[in-house]
């Protein structure tokens, strides 16, 4: 089950452009909404360090076989006692998981900071021929994620 998954994860006592230089310093790439994201007043950093759980689920392990909406993925996060994480979390991430393989992405599960289709929704973290990217990625509130897409959640 993905609890057997969950790891620390140090978050907090750092400021957007510490985590910018961090991400840099590690050859990190972002894409537009990436830099969008870190642009919005709405994420903040936690002028405190704390250290938190995260777990890695898929769509279907949530009990969401035949895939889910954003906010149905959240309502079956939430009843299996994970919670969303907070949008510093995922540059924090994506530096501590340097070594991520080729292929599928890693979605960090936030709130959206507006309700705006067209507005970033969060993170996600990807490696593409070598290159490691935190992006921000857009999904319409009716997109439907695939039974295998994985996310990211804070664990009890």
């Amino acid at each position: 089950m993905f609890r057997d998954r969950a790891r620390a994860l140090e978050i907090g006592g750092r400021s957007k452009a510490e985590l910018l230089a961090g991400l840099q310093e590690h050859g990190v790439r972002l894409n537009r909404y990436a830099e969008i994201l870190f642009e919005d007043p709405a994420f903040e950093t936690s002028g405190q360090s704390r250290w938190v759980r995260v777990t890695e689920a898929t769509v279907a392990e949530l009990g969401l076989t035949a895939g889910a909406t954003s906010a149905e993925i959240f309502t079956g996060a939430r009843s299996a006692g994970l919670e969303l994480c907070p949008l510093e979390l995922a540059p924090r991430l994506r530096i501590e998981f340097l070594d991520q393989a080729e292929g599928p992405y890693l979605t960090v599960a936030s709130e959206k900071t507006r309700n705006d289709d067209d507005y970033p929704n969060g993170f996600y973290l990807r490696r593409v021929d070598g290159a490691l990217w935190l992006r921000g990625y857009q999904a319409t509130s009716d997109h439907v994620w695939e039974p295998d897409s994985r996310f990211v959640f804070l664990a009890a």
